[in-house]
């Protein structure tokens, strides 16, 4: 199973030189717990809550004044669509990342998490075991 199969194809994204008050408020919007940072079509980054609270909040900075850019996530790592799901799963674990945007021809077309990936393993299991009662059966 390829990363494509299993990514959310709608990806929240927020421009760098936005505040976090924003990129808060777009969180919300789109109930969501991480933006793609993009400038210019480009991933440049990724802003999670805990980048919100930890990096911007608890350091005692003024969410008003602060942009994106100066609390993101970076470098980031990329996704390839055909990626297979478990060598995906594999990098992530790796460089202790829990959301990989999925690139592809330099365009951001989806992005990738642990949970999609748990869903997809449920439903492969799930699948096997069927088979596996219908042989037996």
């Amino acid at each position: 199973m390829k990363i494509r199969d299993v990514m959310t194809p709608i990806v929240a994204t927020v421009g760098s030189e936005h505040t976090i008050v924003a990129a808060a408020a777009r969180m919300r919007e789109m109930d969501v717990g991480s933006l793609v940072v993009n400038r210019d079509g480009e991933v440049e980054g990724i802003i999670t809550t805990w980048d919100l609270t930890a990096r911007c909040l608890g350091a005692g900075h003024d969410p008003h004044e602060c942009v994106v850019f100066s609390h993101m996530s970076t470098p980031v790592h990329i996704g390839d669509p055909d990626t297979d799901i478990l060598e995906a799963a594999h990098t992530m674990a790796e460089r202790g990342v829990s959301r990989l945007p999925v690139v592809e021809n330099g365009k951001l077309i989806g992005i990738v998490s642990f949970a999609n990936m748990s869903k997809a393993m449920d439903r492969l299991t799930q699948d096997l075991l069927r088979g596996w009662e219908r042989n037996a059966g």
